[in-house]
């Protein structure tokens, strides 16, 4: 669980030291903190040279994208550099990465010859091949091969290549390199399937998902030094238990989840990573963090948790990944003994792929509450074949924290830590 630091600091200092970048997924174009922090801490307007690479080839439409928007939006310099397996390792490549302030890691490469079984998952796997991206994002989630190819080109048998070495050298001579969080673990890297089917999958529970559970164990670039497992979208795609369930199976302990267009900003990733949440102006997104230490040994196969430690941050929070603490801004308060509502509001679709954060804003309106826990559920279906869910909120030993939007007076921004979720599988039909 992560604990409160009673010391509340007006700011974090980012620009000093290495400086990573966790994007949650389809950032957009207009998003002016996100961009304008990228293009702060790889030098400022001018002065930042920022190589924009994939896993591919040749130029990519993400990558002219980005490229784009830094450029004709945001007053940097960037070229794109497409690295394949036989450029990974290539010395010159590796130098002009090493030349650059900042790095864009983007991860829809060109199509490489994947193998039968690869293209075929990508083509029945709605999660791994999405419909055509809006033309105002980037980050935007590609097919489940495309991200092992990323791996595999920069990362080969979990050895860097002299490119991700140079990666890292522009990260310790104080640059700033940014792409999708879900890549840049040295843990687990989550591939396809949705929360329902991550609860299921393994279990003695009949049930045909439409989307398959799949990750890579053996990790991610390893661009940050402590082991946690990253996913992105996390609330807008119900992908809470998805990444519960990657972190029991994979012996590891906390994850964290970023909201889409929102990005946790990470000073010193490979030393002493302390993380801070940036949102575009106005809006309730944040970081889904969660701690399965407490949960029995077991859980996974029995589709049943219990003692799920999960927290939620928002715009200004940070958080120490390695001591595990939470700092808040001043502008925050605490909500005990302010709360707006009497009861709290439960979801009848908790793990909806349809309605977006659902987990999120039942948690956010129970700890906004006076009630101490609320009980949810995930409708079962006989076609597809999926059981039902139940998932209760216990807001006992947590702490919640409420202000006024900056740049939306008409909104409040809440976050909290240390309540506790239960999950369990119930009958096809009751």
């Amino acid at each position: 669980m992560i604990y409160a630091n009673l010391m509340f600091l007006t700011c974090v200092s980012l620009a000093v030291g290495q400086n990573l970048v966790l994007i949650g997924g389809n950032l957009r174009n207009n998003n002016l903190p996100v961009w304008n922090m990228m293009v702060e801490l790889a030098g400022g307007p001018g002065v930042a040279r920022i190589g924009v690479i994939s896993a591919s080839n040749s130029n990519t439409t993400e990558g002219d994208r980005v490229i784009n928007n830094f450029v004709r939006l945001y007053g940097a310099n960037a070229i794109e550099i497409a690295v394949n397996e036989s450029l990974a390792n290539n010395i010159l490549v590796a130098n002009l990465v090493q030349k650059q302030t900042g790095i864009f890691i983007v991860e829809d490469s060109e199509d490489k010859a994947a193998n039968f079984w690869d293209r075929f998952t990508s083509l029945v796997r709605p999660n791994d091949t999405p419909v055509r991206p809006p033309n105002d994002v980037v980050c935007y989630e590609s097919a489940s091969y495309k991200r092992q190819n990323l791996i595999d080109t920069l990362r080969p048998s979990g050895m860097d290549s002299l490119v991700l070495t140079a990666i890292r050298k522009v990260l310790n001579n104080g640059g700033m390199v940014a792409g999708n969080a879900a890549v840049m673990s040295k843990s687990a890297v989550i591939l396809g399937g949705d929360s329902v089917a991550a609860l299921l999958t393994g279990t003695l529970f009949i049930s045909s998902p439409r989307v398959p559970f799949s990750f890579r164990k053996a990790g991610g670039l390893a661009l940050i030094d402590t082991d946690y497992v990253f996913d992105s979208q996390l609330s807008e795609k119900g992908r809470e238990v998805r990444l519960i369930r990657t972190l029991l199976d994979s012996n590891v302990s906390r994850g964290l989840g970023i909201d889409e267009n929102t990005a946790v900003i990470v000073s010193n990733p490979l030393l002493q990573p302390v993380g801070k949440v940036l949102t575009e102006m106005g809006t309730t997104s944040g970081a889904f963090y969660v701690d399965v230490s407490n949960v029995p040994v077991g859980a996974g196969a029995a589709a049943s948790y219990d003692n799920v430690d999960f927290s939620f941050f928002t715009v200004d929070d940070s958080f120490d990944f390695t001591a595990g603490k939470a700092i808040y801004p001043t502008w925050k308060k605490e909500i005990f003994g302010q709360e707006q509502f009497n009861k709290a509001v439960p979801s009848d679709d908790i793990l909806s792929l349809a309605l977006p954060a659902q987990w999120r804003q039942t948690a956010v309106g129970l700890i906004n509450s006076n009630e101490m826990s609320v009980t949810s559920y995930s409708a079962p279906s006989i076609v597809p074949l999926i059981p039902g869910v139940q998932v209760v909120f216990d807001r006992t030993r947590a702490v919640g924290l409420r202000a006024r939007l900056p740049g939306n007076s008409n909104a409040s921004v809440v976050s909290f830590q240390g309540m506790s979720a239960s999950i369990k599988v119930l009958r096809i039909l009751d």
